[in-house]
């Protein structure tokens, strides 16, 4: 389905929905999914917003297709034989793959918006689960535990970065500057972790080992 150029019969198509789809991608990359509008589309593609409607339901088809698309890109790993280390795999993938677009975690923790493009990779970590002895319930139980973990850590990461970037390099962190005056007499544990505070993004693997220590059945 393709958009004609106004005016001149027999043109070739001008706009398509992967036209539509690629330049909704630019725009919730460089200014995030909340600038994302049928309006903010046509601008982009230099047409009429009643132009995009022959190709697109709504912005929440056009969403689907944007997410359909994002998760199309996923390679898909070689696995390794072992069912723990390939749910390690797999999860890392997911997790490197949503951090380089922010947009689509925020997406997909709001609603039921999802591409089908990714069902394989779902379908790879319950397989995962079930083989390291969970029952499919368990399984399923176990992916949403991990899928929110992820989730949180990859939203607190993109907030703190999208702060930092929003405010003077040179200002001084509340949180930061809070736990280096913590008084040792008082608070020692906090105190002796102020030159080593952990972020949420920095301990992913370490949090990620801990949830599957804890999930899956002892050998």
């Amino acid at each position: 389905m393709a958009e004609a150029a106004p005016g001149r019969p027999g043109r070739p198509a001008r706009w398509s929905r992967d036209d539509i789809v690629e330049a909704a991608g630019r725009i919730v990359t460089t200014e995030g999914v909340d600038a994302l509008t049928m309006r903010r589309v046509a601008r982009e593609l230099g047409c009429s917003p009643m132009a995009l409607y022959r190709h697109v339901r709504d912005k929440d088809e056009l969403l689907l297709l944007l997410l359909d698309h994002t998760a199309a890109t996923l390679p898909r790993p070689t696995l390794p034989e072992d069912p723990r280390r390939r749910l390690v795999v797999l999860w890392r993938q997911l997790h490197d793959a949503l951090a380089e677009h922010p947009w689509v975690v925020g997406v997909l923790a709001q609603g039921d918006l999802a591409g089908p493009s990714v069902l394989w990779l779902v379908e790879e970590i319950l397989t995962g689960f079930v083989a390291s002895g969970l029952a499919p319930r368990q399984a399923a139980a176990a992916y949403r535990i991990v899928w929110q973990y992820t989730v949180g850590v990859l939203t607190i990461r993109h907030a703190t970065t999208t702060r930092a970037a929003e405010h003077d390099q040179d200002a001084p962190q509340v949180q930061r500057t809070m736990i280096l005056d913590a008084d040792p007499a008082e608070l020692p544990l906090i105190s002796s972790l102020s030159g080593d505070w952990p972020h949420a993004w920095d301990n992913y693997a370490a949090g990620l080992d801990a949830l599957l220590d804890g999930l899956l059945p002892r050998a």
